[in-house]
């Protein structure tokens, strides 16, 4: 397995776009059209947001994650955010999800980025286990949603993967 930016493999575009809108759009009932994700990935490379990393497992999409500029309208002062965390299910538990936050984080350092956010409704512990800090809890219609952030100068347990490749 490989972990690369999403840019260095354009021809997996619409797969990203696709796990991207299946799982953040349509399992949450939202409106954002698929083409509207696609033309967000397609980034250019003087583009600073968003940035994707994809996990391939040889030619085949298995898993990606974006650092945004912003996530959440509302916080506005927040900035950037780990959005769009996706790993295939027959993939799971496999620790691909952490090799992807690892490889975001140490790209995020690189920009010298210091502090990162992200939201979830139902994956706080799986955060709080990796350092991640809850900075606020705001209540919606559905389930609560939890912030958290993340302090990249604090970070003991980045490790550059050998198989990463950007």
């Amino acid at each position: 397995m490989i972990i690369d930016t999403l840019s260095n493999h354009p021809e997996q575009l619409e797969v990203v776009a696709t796990m991207i809108h299946t799982e953040f759009v349509q399992k949450k009932k939202g409106t954002t059209p698929y083409e509207q994700i696609k033309s967000f990935l397609d980034k250019k490379s003087d583009e600073s947001y968003p940035v994707t990393l994809i996990a391939l497992d040889d030619v085949t999409c298995i898993g990606t994650v974006s650092l945004f500029e912003n996530d959440l309208k509302e916080r506005p002062d927040y900035t950037p955010w780990l959005a769009s965390l996706f790993v295939e299910k027959v993939y799971r538990n496999q620790g691909i999800a952490q090799q992807l936050i690892n490889q975001l984080i140490i790209h995020a350092k690189s920009r010298q980025i210091t502090i990162i956010y992200l939201k979830t409704e139902n994956a706080s512990a799986y955060y709080k286990k990796l350092g991640w800090t809850l900075v606020e809890a705001i209540e919606t219609t559905n389930s609560p949603m939890y912030i958290f952030a993340y302090n990249i100068d604090d970070a003991s347990f980045v490790l550059v993967s050998d198989n990463s490749n950007y």
